[in-house]
């Protein structure tokens, strides 16, 4: 996948998942990560090992799962942040975020080609439910609609995740009252 549209899928389905904008604000930043640190790890011999050490899911999952055991699996607030009271909860949590964008780009990756399951230097597991545009950072067809399928059904996921039964009730009454 590009990477706008593993910016796009990972902080949606974030954004969906927790209804918190903090937490897809670090995913969003951690998304791109395993391909960018293939560039410090082996600059110009990039190409060789994409898809390989970088993106074995087990590295980050394990430091996300970490960080997530360390902030008490909560998910962070940016009140806490700011006044400070048990804020190194939150720093935690964000961390896990972060790691969490990186596994997420994984399972992306995995939708357009192969990645590591069990051996890092071998990739192995992985469909192509859609393919990429022949242009470097222009998304083709089948990963706009792959993006956008994300960007609803973590939309619905955020409107459902946002009332509460009684919410949903007073917001089903304004309507029917509006009519």
């Amino acid at each position: 996948m590009t990477g706008k549209g593993h910016r796009l899928s990972t902080t949606a389905f974030v954004l969906g998942a927790t209804s918190s904008p903090l937490a897809a604000l670090f995913s969003f930043m951690g998304s791109t990560f395993p391909d960018s640190s293939e560039y410090m790890f082996f600059g110009k011999k990039r190409n060789r090992y994409h898809r390989r050490y970088t993106h074995w899911f087990v590295i980050w999952l394990s430091l996300a799962c970490v960080c997530f055991s360390r902030s008490g699996w909560i998910v962070p607030r940016l009140s806490s942040l700011i006044d400070g009271h048990n804020a190194h909860y939150d720093v935690w949590s964000c961390a896990g975020f972060w790691f969490m964008g990186c596994v997420l780009h994984i399972l992306e990756d995995a939708f357009c080609g192969t990645v590591p399951f069990l051996r890092p230097w071998k990739r192995d597991v992985g469909m192509h439910v859609f393919h990429m545009s022949k242009k470097i950072g222009e998304m083709s067809r089948g990963e706009i609609n792959f993006v956008m399928c994300c960007v609803g059904i973590s939309f619905i996921a955020y409107i459902i995740r946002s009332f509460t039964f009684g919410s949903f009730y007073a917001f089903i009454v304004s309507i029917w009252n509006s009519i």
